[in-house]
């Protein structure tokens, strides 16, 4: 009789501390035959809602380039997908990917957000995402988004008790094909740094994951860990992921290249890929990537730290220490992220196979590099001012650009539109 009551006391006890310290979860207590106490918290994650403006008129106006012009117009359909709501979650209905596809000669463009949420000519869908998706006070959610076998998979801040980590997730199949370790310091986890770009090379595809912290150093360093697949852009077979799925092997991830702090974009030419990444306060870069490369983080970098003036910076060179320099870096930062390759009028009108296109965040434009012929150096770039915070570049669901015939391609912004840019690229 004392055991039992013992046991209800500290039962109410454990309880009351549970609820206690996940207020904002909802306990599942399962019992499984062998007496064991199992807890599982679930997060009670709320969505905020979202919303199309179909009233919003297409907006049409001319951006100018140093030699050409960009016409870019609002695509409605898309127009106010993360405006007039709570400042606070307003993050989480950012672009996490765009694509476009072409059926029976008409456009289907599909936006998704951090929060699981589809747009698709104004229709609103939305992804049963798994328990352990974790928003991370909106700064966290979905944060990469690709295809393979046309399944959907996501790369997402994840949340578990005592662990917060990054996770890979088939949407379809509703299973994790990748759980990272556990990060070690939860005070310093800023998941703007999870990275999230993709491309498919051969039978591989290539997802580059960062670092998530601004100014924890334990974090960082795992940049360098052989060990961890943070701060590395990873190699996945198509096959083993396939024979993993019907539960026959095991994926075998390889780590591709490693030393990478928050690498948003990813895009090849050929067969040579190139990355962006954010600096830490400047020192954003464009990447040549080569397999078994350090890239140098966070050891290198051209930015500085975001801690106080007086705590000792990154080394400036990159080769002096063994690691591959950028082929470019912007300081001071222009919040560099998405990466793609231009489109085949851009290709003939600069007159060279050397074309990316970037898009940045901070300077609010879009970025293009022109390289040599060997592809192993930029000659020129030319930032192009849209006035708001361009994210995501529409690619086709193999990671390559998508385009309209005329060499139209569109943009997500950070202000809640899809922009139609045309290029008018006329020589005298």
């Amino acid at each position: 009789m004392i055991k039992k009551l013992l046991f209800y006391v500290f039962f109410f006890i454990v309880s009351v501390f549970i609820g206690f310290k996940f207020q904002n979860q909802v306990l599942q207590i399962i019992l499984v035959p062998q007496g064991i106490l199992k807890l599982f918290v679930k997060e009670n994650v709320i969505r905020p809602t979202i919303q199309i403006n179909t009233t919003e008129e297409n907006k049409e106006e001319s951006v100018y380039a140093n030699s050409f012009e960009l016409v870019v117009t609002n695509v409605k359909e898309f127009s106010g997908f993360n405006k007039n709501i709570d400042q606070s979650q307003n993050s989480q209905h950012k672009s996490a990917a765009l694509y476009g596809s072409k059926k029976n000669e008409k456009t289907y463009l599909e936006l998704f957000t951090r929060d699981g949420f589809i747009i698709n000519n104004q229709n609103i869908d939305q992804y049963e995402l798994p328990n352990f998706y974790d928003p991370h006070n909106s700064q966290g959610g979905i944060r990469g988004v690709f295809f393979i076998n046309d399944e959907t998979y996501i790369l997402m801040a994840s949340k578990k008790i005592g662990c917060q980590n990054v996770s890979i997730f088939n949407l379809d199949r509703k299973k994790e094909i990748l759980n990272l370790d556990c990060l070690p310091d939860v005070q310093g986890i800023h998941y703007d740094a999870i990275g999230g770009a993709s491309i498919h090379f051969k039978n591989d595809i290539f997802i580059s994951i960062g670092t998530p912290t601004n100014n924890t150093q334990s974090i960082r360093n795992l940049a360098q860990n052989n060990d961890s697949f943070y701060g590395k852009i990873i190699q996945i077979n198509k096959f083993n992921l396939k024979n993993y799925l019907n539960e026959e092997k095991e994926i075998g991830i390889k780590i591709f290249t490693k030393g990478h702090r928050n690498p948003q974009g990813l895009a090849k030419i050929n067969d040579i890929i190139f990355s962006t990444e954010h600096g830490p306060k400047g020192g954003d870069e464009l990447n040549l990537i080569s397999e078994n490369k350090n890239y140098g983080w966070p050891l290198s970098s051209y930015g500085t730290k975001y801690e106080e003036i007086s705590i000792a910076s990154y080394k400036l060179s990159h080769s002096n220490y063994g690691f591959k320099e950028p082929l470019f870096q912007f300081t001071p930062s222009i919040g560099i992220s998405d990466l793609t390759n231009c489109t085949p009028q851009m290709i003939e009108y600069f007159e060279r196979n050397g074309c990316l296109l970037a898009t940045s965040l901070r300077d609010q434009s879009l970025v293009i590099f022109l390289l040599d012929k060997n592809l192993s150096r930029v000659i020129g770039i030319e930032k192009i001012d849209f006035g708001q915070r361009l994210r995501h570049i529409a690619k086709q669901k193999n990671g390559q650009l998508f385009y309209e015939k005329d060499g139209t391609i569109y943009i997500s912004s950070d202000s809640g539109e899809v922009l139609k840019v045309f290029f008018r690229l006329i020589k005298d």
